[in-house]
């Protein structure tokens, strides 16, 4: 009822304070905490136009429902209100909206109806973790601190406790190669440390969806050069990499070459990796490119049409086409009829040199191997 903002901000840290101390205050406010006027009126002090009054209104409600493992709590109504404070282009705003899910995020069922039923705001957040890494700067709205990066890898590492979030958060957010690159420049221990600890469950809850995504994004690269060009004070940060490198080795040993070409594939996320400049790979699998309803070129030819590709990745798509055409005299014709060929005339003018050159190279392909047919 009041409508003093200096007043309103008094009483919402009183009360901050208040279920931050109180047990008993805090059981009294869960008792009716779908129904009753309690969260009417913070979900109220999250509508007026103050960011510090919005905040500390979601802050005591996170508060109240983690203290007391309130598990039929909306959190849909609480994430609607965070998702507008992640897209916040004050850098405070952000911090403390990412505090408040760390804290949620903690009851088992916030994870499932953030994953399920909140995509929006996940993915806000997510885009908070990828602005840190940009260009090397983050733009307005978020400061590439150490802090930001650990407390949202902190909530990606409470959602993988759910095994059916774990198996699918990076085929829907691309989280894997993100972190990979912060753990490669990341200053502070703890980033790393929280990090390992994410791909850790990814692979122990969801090792079949998540091994051929982690070895695509070379991380286990990336955790040789943190166990031998780093050093580490943390012994037990020092084991779990050691444990994560040992299992990803043996899943990396136990696949062929052509295996691992088809994972990479699937990703999407092409690279110069070894197997694609290699004669001899394309003399001995070429046609196998044809199995399954020539899916492994429908796979390159999805890369060249997808809008998420990036420079190398196309680069590497217009060259295996060519592979595949120079080698298999059939392969011009299915080329055509997937629409490759199309897009990758279409590539002989991208910005980019790499992208220009590869496409060239394959309509030359294509075109020379017409004339010998």
């Amino acid at each position: 009822r009041l409508s003093s903002l200096d007043a309103l901000q008094y009483l919402l840290v009183m009360l901050d304070d208040l279920v931050d101390s109180d047990t008993q205050a805090c059981e009294h406010l869960a008792r009716d905490i779908n129904t009753g006027s309690f969260v009417h009126a913070m979900l109220r002090c999250t509508e007026r136009k103050d960011d510090y009054l919005g905040l500390k209104a979601c802050k005591i409600l996170a508060g109240v429902v983690v203290q007391c493992n309130v598990a039929e709590f909306a959190f849909s109504r609480l994430y609607a209100v965070l998702e507008r404070y992640l897209c916040s282009e004050l850098t405070s705003v952000v911090d403390v909206g990412v505090q408040v899910m760390q804290s949620v995020l903690r009851v088992g069922r916030a994870r499932s109806v953030l994953y399920e039923e909140c995509a929006g705001c996940l993915g806000r957040l997510v885009e908070v973790l990828r602005r840190t890494v940009v260009g090397g700067r983050a733009p307005r709205g978020v400061v590439a601190v150490p802090q930001t990066q650990y407390e949202v890898v902190f909530c990606l590492w409470l959602l993988t406790f759910q095994k059916p979030i774990a198996e699918s958060l990076n085929r829907t957010y691309d989280v894997i190669p993100l972190m990979v690159e912060i753990a490669r420049a990341a200053v502070k221990e703890k980033v790393i440390r929280i990090i390992v600890a994410t791909w850790c469950n990814m692979l122990n809850l969801a090792g079949d969806a998540n091994v051929p995504n982690m070895l695509v994004a070379q991380v286990p690269a990336c955790l040789q050069t943190l166990a031998t060009g780093r050093t580490l004070k943390d012994q037990d940060l020092r084991d779990d990499i050691a444990s994560l490198a040992e299992a990803l080795a043996a899943h990396s040993g136990a696949m062929s070459t052509w295996d691992e070409y088809l994972t990479e594939l699937a990703s999407g996320k092409l690279h110069w990796s070894p197997a694609h400049r290699s004669e001899a790979f394309w003399k001995l699998h070429v046609r196998r490119m044809d199995e399954d309803g020539h899916r492994a070129v429908r796979q390159l030819a999805e890369v060249l049409a997808a809008p998420t590709s990036d420079e190398t990745a196309l680069a590497v798509a217009c060259h295996d086409l060519a592979q595949y055409v120079k080698f298999n005299p059939d392969g011009k014709r299915f080329v055509a009829r997937v629409g490759a060929k199309a897009r990758v005339m279409a590539l002989m003018t991208s910005e980019f040199p790499e992208v220009r050159y590869e496409a060239l190279m394959c309509v030359q392909q294509i075109m020379l191997n017409a004339w010998r047919n």
